[in-house]
């Protein structure tokens, strides 16, 4: 199928990724064949086959998006899922409610935007640190995160030093892997319809916006909705821009 991901067994080598219906790739090339007995004359007697490559091989799927959720368990990706898509996954208030990827698409027109775009939106369960390692239910499903253009980065409102978490999960992915490290990133600060985050919110921006090399950094409610529009439409410029300039890399 589209998006398989094929693997050595035993190595983990990649050898090859099949993005679109009808992909071939060869994996191992089978031997020349050996001579049957219609060369001999002989009913019993045949030739020797020829030569051939044996290997265990694994198919991995990976899930298409535009825009992967990444943070710490209880940042409020699935809660933002459910509050920008028809996505409905599992939210609560405690740690790794999430437990498999969730997909939504996101319309712009029901943000009073261009009505004819959409987006498609991952969220995978919470990392924590060690996920590079194998800790956490998050390491099983960064690959879907691979395939994603842009990455949404959320960090909990209530965190004491948002900043240091932001760091944290940025170290995993690149411990994971370049290609995840060099994506494209929105950082927003979640939760800000508590009284107690909002008091200490310039604060918490100003911190986060010290620790980045943009600026690309907001604040967001998916509760009450503050600041959902505008996190849509700057998402959506980000993720056309990336595409084009992916593009143009592709054509040179």
């Amino acid at each position: 199928p589209p998006s398989t991901i094929v693997k050595n067994r035993d190595t983990e080598e990649v050898l090859g990724t099949l993005v679109e219906p009808g992909d071939r790739l060869l994996i191992c090339r089978g031997g020349t064949g050996g001579r049957g007995n219609g060369a001999s004359g002989k009913p019993s007697k045949v030739g020797p086959p020829g030569g051939s490559i044996k290997t265990w091989l694994s198919f991995q799927m990976t899930l298409v998006a535009d825009v992967g959720l990444v943070g710490f368990p209880n940042a409020g990706k699935s809660t933002l899922l459910r509050a920008v898509t028809q996505a409905r996954p599992k939210v609560a208030d405690y740690p790794f409610t999430t437990l498999v990827p969730n997909l939504g698409v996101t319309s712009l027109d029901r943000f009073q935007l261009d009505k004819s775009m959409q987006m498609v939106w991952l969220d995978i369960p919470g990392l924590i640190e060690g996920a590079s390692d194998g800790k956490g239910l998050g390491l099983a499903f960064l690959r879907h995160t691979e395939r994603c253009k842009i990455l949404l980065h959320l960090i909990d409102g209530e965190s004491e030093q948002p900043e240091c978490d932001m760091q944290a999960i940025n170290r995993e992915l690149e411990q994971y892997s370049s290609t995840l490290a060099n994506k494209p990133q929105v950082i927003i600060l979640t939760k800000t319809d508590l009284p107690h985050v909002s008091a200490v919110l310039d604060l918490k921006l100003a911190a986060l916006k010290g620790a980045t090399r943009h600026n690309r950094v907001i604040a967001i409610s998916s509760a009450d909705g503050a600041n959902l529009k505008k996190l849509i439409q700057g998402t959506y410029r980000l993720l056309d821009s990336t595409t084009k300039a992916e593009g143009r890399a592709g054509a040179s």
